[in-house]
């Protein structure tokens, strides 16, 4: 029996496909359990676990769990700069780089580009007061943000939440060029960012550690870029430099060990959301995009309206 039945299309191919899920059974209990959820808020959330999890998993006997890892997580090695037995640890395996040949950038200055290989939900209009319950997700810009100035400046926009998974590439990347400022960090828990929860509207995105970066760009106003920490995640690494210029697919930063999450924010009118994209997120299904593809063009007064 799966636990999780969620599913997601894979844009490259209109099927729809499901992630195996890495310790179901004890997720299951986390998140559907009146006992492990409580648990999960009280204890299991917070930094110390998550920390820890990542001190066990830098150390060099975790390198053992990589081949059955690789093997039910169905990871595609071929991607990969190292092979299997090269890794320090399985935290090294985690953060491993990948042959970015393989994800080129879609070119040219109107077009914005998935930060991230990851599942995709976007939102072509989002106000201020706008309360997201999809899919146990539970947030508003305000508690989003915890700003109440970028709260103002992004109602009305558009948002792409970006859902990592454990097997996927874990670094993230410049949608577009621009001008990058210092990275914020707002402090806060270490909830699992993938839907487990039948029960419970799991409060991820108000409430995880997270970091937003402004963007100043070129062709799509100035973008919020949000990473969210999540269970297992100790720690967001950012690998650029603020106060100057990136291009697009220029590398941004990496999370540690477990999945998480990419929020872009868009200002009111600043960019047309891909048709595709729009269509499954309004059907409540999850788009798998690959870092470098399109998720959105500058408008145009040609262009279809993001259904």
């Amino acid at each position: 029996m799966n636990r999780f039945p969620s599913t997601w299309v894979d844009r490259h191919t209109g099927q729809l496909e499901r992630d195996p899920i890495y310790r179901g059974a004890l997720l299951d209990r986390m998140y559907n359990s009146a006992l492990g959820w409580f648990l999960t808020r009280m204890i299991l959330s917070r930094k110390i676990v998550s920390q820890l999890y990542g001190w066990m998993n830098r150390r060099r006997r975790s390198a053992r769990k990589i081949p059955g890892f690789v093997s039910s997580m169905r990871v595609d090695m071929e991607e990969s700069v190292r092979g299997v037995g090269d890794f320090e640890s399985f935290s090294d395996f985690i953060t491993r780089e990948i042959e970015l040949s393989r994800r080129p950038i879609e070119p040219g200055p109107g077009v914005c580009v998935a930060p991230a290989d990851a599942r995709i939900f976007a939102y072509p209009f989002v106000g201020e007061e706008t309360r997201f319950t999809l899919k146990q997700i539970g947030f508003d810009l305000r508690t989003l943000l915890r700003d109440d100035g970028l709260a103002r400046r992004y109602a009305n926009g558009s948002m792409i939440i970006s859902r990592l998974y454990l097997a996927d590439y874990h670094h993230f990347h410049f949608p577009t060029d621009g001008i990058a400022g210092e990275a914020r960090t707002i402090p806060g828990r270490y909830y699992a960012t993938t839907r487990y929860s039948r029960r419970w509207v799991v409060p991820y995105l108000a409430e995880n550690h997270r970091q937003i970066t402004l963007l100043d760009s070129e062709n799509f106003g100035r973008i919020a870029i949000i990473e969210v920490g999540a269970f297992t995640i100790g720690s967001i690494r950012q690998r650029f430099r603020p106060g100057r210029r990136v291009r697009k697919g220029d590398h941004k930063g990496l999370f540690e060990l477990g999945g998480s999450m990419v929020v872009l924010l868009f200002e009111n009118g600043a960019i047309r959301l891909d048709p595709d994209l729009c269509e499954n997120t309004r059907a409540g299904t999850e788009t798998f995009v690959r870092l470098g593809e399109s998720i959105g063009r500058v408008p145009t007064s040609e262009a279809e309206p993001c259904p």
